[in-house]
């Protein structure tokens, strides 16, 4: 919610407006975690803050020690998540991070990406 946060003050400040999901309907750029993207469609999205100290969330999962099976379990809901994050984008897609990349985008992003 944070980040969410910062990425709204940050575009208005560049003159962009923005706004939270939730909050009243205005034009502008729509912010809101993964978990409120659920059920929506947009035309562009960009999922912000895909490294590896963010997603997946670390308070999220089981630990694996604690309980194996369900730490996976843990991991595909996270996978799943910023997998329906990423589909509700109807035409453009983009997918950031600072530092390390999330393994999730390992599969799919060139390496030469994710290591920028």
């Amino acid at each position: 919610a944070q980040l969410g946060r910062d990425t709204a003050r940050a575009l208005e400040q560049a003159g962009t407006p923005a706004h939270l999901l939730g909050s009243a309907p205005a034009p502008g750029v729509r912010i809101g975690t993964m978990h409120r993207m659920k059920g929506l469609e947009f035309r562009c999205v960009a999922v912000v803050g895909v490294g590896d100290a963010m997603v997946p969330n670390g308070n999220a999962l089981t630990p694996e020690d604690t309980d194996p099976q369900q730490h996976r379990e843990d991991l595909n809901g996270e996978l799943n998540l910023l997998f329906v994050a990423c589909t509700r984008a109807r035409e453009a897609l983009a997918v950031s991070w600072h530092g390390a990349a999330s393994r999730f985008l390992e599969p799919v992003v060139p390496a030469e990406l994710l290591t920028r």
